[in-house]
């Protein structure tokens, strides 16, 4: 295994950065092994979790938070397709937070 993308978990509305008032949108997470990073398996494997939820849950908004201090993750995201909402802290960090919508296909930027 070289890592993991997941999908289905929902953003605890307690936490801070939310799309929705009642929180709970479906958040994106991924890692990868870094002897991996920079080959693309993290930007296929994420683009092809969205294009599959897009199918299930058409309407239904994507979230990613990651550290603004991560620029491949950042890059990543834009990438994707994934635009900002909010910037805050939280875990002692600076924090991005933005949203995906399925009328842009994963993988796609503006």
């Amino acid at each position: 295994m070289i890592g993991f993308v997941q999908l289905l978990d929902r953003r605890d509305a307690g936490r801070p950065g939310h799309v929705r008032p009642e929180g709970e949108e479906a958040e994106l997470g991924y890692m990868f092994l870094p002897q991996v990073w920079g080959h693309g398996y993290a930007a296929e494997a994420c683009a092809a979790a969205l294009d599959w939820f897009t199918g299930v849950l058409p309407d239904e908004p994507v979230v990613l938070c990651t550290q603004t201090a991560n620029g491949r993750a950042m890059r990543l995201a834009a990438r994707l397709g994934f635009t900002e909402v909010a910037l805050f802290e939280e875990y002692g960090a600076d924090q991005w937070f933005g949203v995906w919508s399925s009328a842009m296909p994963a993988g796609h930027s503006a």
